[in-house]
């Protein structure tokens, strides 16, 4: 995903409070707030380092050297995480991104990708880790975090701490193949991570008798207010959440409920070394476990030949502007329809972010097409052109994802065709006559797929 702040919100306080199980929610009493304000300055020192050996314990690992704290406005937290945005993308290859998701629907014509995503941030961030400065920023905000919430922010964000000193985020970011599908990855390794930490340390503070779950839900209560933005916003933005709660059940190997069972959180720390040394190849592994951890039924992603598929697409004139891949955890938005309501409850399950038309996801590739140049062209879409090439696991799985899309939420302007047995071709603003060429092209040529260290013509 494009927002790749390792930060600690209302979501995943949320996505805690619902796999703990929670009473009912109140507001926050006017003794919490009035202990907020009369916290002293270095009150944070004092409790991070708290925080960060209850850390250590629950994880089994210590920190190589300290962590660098401040606590920061919220127009500095602002100003500070635009630079990050900025920093961690050039900007033609946002601009490429951001003209890829518009095309392929994931978000409006006239969607910005760097101010929609610094809006979220804004709305939800509390606390935040940058590795390359390797400093935590809790943010002070106009509805100030009650003591317990604050010790669980920093919990989450001094996880992310420890795994930079042992798995290093900022590789972790740049891994893989730079699209948006393994970019889900590497981010719910790193929510999943901290989130799970965050979880049983909770679980562990409410069984010494030092909070409440009811102390827990009164916040949640009204953040889910804030929170409650995010249902307006494109699909693409409002999944974010999903990246807590999937990357969470993958470190637990599928098993949520063992995870919870367990002292401590040694076992994720584990799980999260070996998945930095071999990482998921797609978010069809991060969202079914067994198809990663169980060498029997390992699911490596198809790979889709690119050589191949830009012979196909090659005229005068036309250029490849961007290539991606979607993947099962975006396909599950698009073969959704527009209308269907979806609030943070119905969200903390992994299976919440998946559906029948996107499972069976076999591979994809995108391709952005244009036949104009010059740097205005990724302006708008008026230009652009789109060719989504998907395979699927089986027949059936294929037929699904058609007719799921279909009636889902479809690229603007496209029209999909089955291809094969297993293929299916999304063509989105290309006119009929140049699809018939280009669905005649493709039922002659030998394309190569790979998977599994195999190759074979598909």
């Amino acid at each position: 995903m494009t927002i790749r702040i390792r930060a600690a919100s209302a979501l995943a306080l949320f996505a805690t409070l619902g796999l703990i199980s929670a009473g009912p929610a109140e507001r926050v009493s006017a003794a919490v707030r009035r202990d907020v304000a009369a916290r002293p300055p270095d009150a944070l020192a004092r409790t991070a380092d708290e925080v960060a050996r209850e850390v250590e314990q629950l994880r089994g690992w210590t920190f190589k050297r300290p962590v660098k704290k401040e606590r920061v406005s919220l127009s500095h937290a602002h100003t500070e995480m635009r630079r990050i945005l900025v920093e961690a993308d050039k900007p033609d290859h946002r601009a490429r991104v951001q003209a890829f998701l518009r095309v392929a629907g994931l978000i409006p014509p006239d969607c910005s990708l760097l101010d929609t995503s610094l809006e979220v941030l804004d709305q939800q961030v509390a606390g935040y880790y940058e590795p390359a400065t390797r400093t935590l920023r809790l943010v002070d905000r106009p509805n100030p975090l009650p003591p317990f919430v604050e010790r669980m922010v920093l919990s989450h964000e001094l996880t992310h701490a420890l795994d930079d000193q042992y798995v290093g985020l900022d590789g972790l970011l740049k891994s893989g193949d730079g699209s948006e599908d393994r970019a889900f990855v590497a981010t719910a390794l790193g929510e999943g991570s901290a989130t799970s930490l965050m979880l049983q340390a909770m679980a562990a503070a409410q069984r010494s008798g030092r909070f409440s779950m009811m102390d827990l839900s009164q916040y949640v209560a009204e953040e889910l207010q804030r929170a409650s933005m995010l249902s307006q916003l494109p699909r693409y933005f409002s999944a974010m959440f999903g990246s807590y709660i999937a990357g969470t059940a993958f470190l637990a190997r599928g098993d949520l409920a063992t995870l919870l069972a367990q002292p401590d959180n040694r076992a994720v720390g584990e799980a999260l070394l070996a998945a930095r040394r071999s990482l998921p190849l797609s978010s069809e592994q991060i969202l079914h476990p067994e198809k990663y951890w169980d060498a029997a039924r390992r699911d490596d992603p198809v790979v889709i030949d690119d050589k191949a598929m830009t012979l196909w697409l090659s005229r005068p004139g036309r250029r490849i502007l961007h290539r991606d891949t979607i993947g099962e955890f975006l396909t599950a938005i698009l073969t959704e329809p527009h209308d269907s309501r979806r609030d943070l409850m119905s969200l903390q399950s992994p299976a919440a972010w998946t559906n029948a038309g996107a499972s069976g996801w076999g591979g994809d590739r995108f391709f952005l097409l244009s036949n104009r140049g010059g740097a205005r062209t990724l302006a708008t879409t008026r230009d652009l052109q789109g060719v989504w090439v998907t395979t699927w696991d089986t027949p059936r799985d294929r037929d699904e994802f058609v007719a799921a899309l279909a009636a889902g939420s479809p690229p603007p302007n496209s029209v999909t065709a089955p291809v094969g047995r297993q293929m299916a071709v999304v063509f989105i603003a290309i006119g009929e006559q140049e699809r018939s060429a280009l669905l005649r092209r493709l039922d002659l040529m030998p394309l190569t797929m790979k998977r599994d260290g195999r190759s074979w013509t598909q």
